[in-house]
């Protein structure tokens, strides 16, 4: 019987004031059945939640519980400001 892979693998590209903390892109593992809420915790970033960050996966935007899979694109989308 083979072992189960419990992990798996997502590009992160970060925007805006994220890209200059974390960098523009990166590639995490999280545990399978991780959604785009686990990967932000996992980051150290879940402040941004409460300031409107937005997330799109493999080009689309998603809902923060969005399970993710091997090998998708995480995008940070954090809120733009200015005047």
């Amino acid at each position: 019987m083979g072992e189960e892979n419990t992990e798996l693998t997502i590009a992160v590209l970060c925007f805006g004031p994220l890209a200059e903390i974390l960098g523009r892109n990166q590639s995490i593992t999280l545990e399978r059945s991780a959604t785009c809420q686990t990967a932000i915790i996992q980051l150290g970033i879940e402040e941004w939640l409460v300031k409107g960050l937005k997330v799109a996966v493999n080009g689309d935007m998603s809902a923060l519980d969005t399970v993710l899979h091997d090998g998708d694109e995480l995008a940070l989308l954090p809120p733009v400001s200015g005047g």
